[in-house]
């Protein structure tokens, strides 16, 4: 197997933030083609996830891959609770993360600023806006292998991960 994580680690981390034809783009990495969990593990108090004698392992395998939306909202910008009469919004250097269940489980979404100083989105101050956050909604499918601590099989299995690509931030109106 290429890596072993936890099943805390499965969320895809933020790789870089850019922008793209005057769009701020997050992008994320992609979990391996192959990886090992432990099931059961815990991790000590120094963060470090020691061996498990009493815990099953799984084995993923990717079979597939699909992006099932190229532009999918995956909801508002939690730093805006309502509509507003604005001729823009400022969003600050820091990343912004929250979740939100799609249709084939959890995905963890992440909005960061390209450069330095944070960016500015405009909007019609005319018209109620809301800022949301689209992107890709990409979904892989993996084989799982579940065997005992005594590595005896116990099972095969087919599990879906849904994850967030190229997330940007789009205005939205009444």
């Amino acid at each position: 197997m290429d890596s072993e994580r936890n099943l805390d680690s499965l969320s895809p981390a933020v790789l870089e933030t850019k922008e793209i034809d005057g769009t701020v783009v997050t992008v994320y990495e992609e979990l391996p083609d192959e990886f090992t969990v432990n099931v059961n593990q815990e991790t000590d108090v120094q963060g470090i996830s020691p061996l498990c004698a009493t815990c099953n392992q799984k084995y993923y395998t990717k079979v597939s891959s699909w992006t099932e939306s190229s532009d999918y909202n995956f909801g508002w910008h939690p730093g805006f609770k309502d509509y507003n009469r604005a001729s823009g919004y400022w969003f600050s250097t820091s990343t912004t993360s929250f979740g939100v269940s799609v249709s084939y489980g959890f995905v963890s979404v992440s909005i960061s600023s390209a450069g330095g100083n944070g960016y500015y989105v405009s909007a019609d101050y005319n018209r109620w806006s809301r800022p949301a956050v689209y992107g890709k909604y990409n979904v892989t499918k993996y084989k799982v292998e579940e065997y005992n601590p005594a590595g005896i099989y116990l099972r095969t299995y087919y599990e879906n991960f849904p994850s967030a690509q190229d997330t940007y931030v789009k205005i939205l109106y009444k």
